[in-house]
């Protein structure tokens, strides 16, 4: 992320470098000092007025947006499975909270005739039909819905997917594991959906939240450690999305010297590694300090640095779903690893 905001800005101190140098080259080629200051005024006025013009239709271009989608249209999810999309969908069910975060953020709640339990942002989407869990949907109940596509989890069963495909239902997977690959899905289901200038916004808007928050992060300061506890103290180690936001916000991850993603660490190798902060998405507070050695650590006995989100809260779902609001999860867990970076 920040190696591509770094290429945009140089690329636009290049660009604005040349349009200077092809100013100076102008003036350079005056053929002789007699040349009045009317002409050099008109000379000047022209060039303004072209400048001008050119503004103006850079804006205009900027406003049209992305192209429109050309359908018959084929796409790669990120299981690497081909979709053929055949023609522009009208009817869509979500099997994952984030996904129906990205349409309803892509101005296509309306398209959304179906969304699991766990759906429950923005407000809107507790109007759509429930088709159950997404681990466990009402495959009659979706199938009858008939959706056109049908945006899925990476824990989408082969069986149901093999069901609602025979039924006619393109089964596209998103399962991004950072910020990039969230980007890249939004993207994606605004070139399928065609709301390809809805989804360039989101994007532009996410990039703009990660680069206001590195700038902060770029203080200088000393890095912290820390533990997430997703419950049996089960963390999440490199590829996952929690580690890679740790890695994002320049956080040591204690789990990620086991070298896997979902690994189990024991109550002795926590204490051993002694993070600076705990994070902990189901033990209560209270809980770990009844935990003989783990409420011995420094982090568990500070309230600033044992970090509590219940579960099931706003907050723990910005910081767990992968869809738009993933950037401003990854500022809030900034600022409560890094309080004193954003006083």
């Amino acid at each position: 992320m920040k190696k591509r905001w770094l290429q945009k800005a140089l690329g636009a101190a290049l660009s604005l470098s040349l349009v200077l140098a092809a100013g100076c080259g102008s003036a350079g080629q005056e053929s002789t000092a007699a040349e009045s200051a009317a002409a050099e005024s008109t000379a000047a006025e022209s060039m303004a007025a072209e400048s001008t013009a050119a503004e103006s239709t850079a804006a205009e271009s900027t406003a049209a947006g992305a192209e429109e989608t050309q359908y018959p249209l084929t796409i790669t999810d990120d299981l690497g499975t081909s979709v053929t999309i055949e023609a522009e969908p009208e009817r869509v069910v979500s099997l994952s909270p984030a996904n129906t975060e990205t349409l309803f953020a892509l101005g296509a709640g309306e398209m959304v005739v179906g969304r699991t339990d766990y759906c429950n942002y923005p407000p809107e989407a507790a109007d759509v039909p429930s088709i159950g869990t997404y681990t466990s949907p009402n495959t009659e109940l979706v199938i009858s819905m008939e959706p056109d596509v049908i945006f899925a989890s990476d824990y989408i069963d082969d069986s149901i997917r093999s069901q609602v495909e025979e039924a006619g239902a393109k089964v596209i997977v998103f399962a991004a594991s950072d910020l990039e690959g969230v980007e890249k899905n939004i993207q994606l289901a605004g070139q399928v959906l065609n709301r390809n200038e809805e989804a360039a916004a989101l994007v532009e808007g996410m990039e703009a939240e990660m680069a206001e928050l590195e700038e902060i992060l770029s203080a200088g300061h000393e890095e912290k450690s820390a533990f997430i506890d997703l419950g049996g103290y089960y963390s999440a180690g490199p590829g996952s999305l929690l580690g890679n936001m740790l890695e994002d916000i320049g956080v040591r991850n204690v789990a990620a010297e086991t070298g896997e993603m979902w690994p189990q660490l024991s109550v002795e190798t926590i204490i051993e590694s002694n993070p600076d902060v705990y994070i902990s998405l189901y033990s209560t507070p209270e809980e770990l300090r009844q935990v003989a050695g783990l409420s011995e650590l420094a982090c568990i006995q500070s309230d600033d640095t044992l970090i509590f989100y219940d579960g099931l809260s706003p907050e723990a779902d910005r910081i767990q779903r992968a869809g738009p609001r993933l950037a401003e999860g990854t500022r809030l867990l900034a600022e409560q690893v890094y309080p004193e970076l954003f006083q």
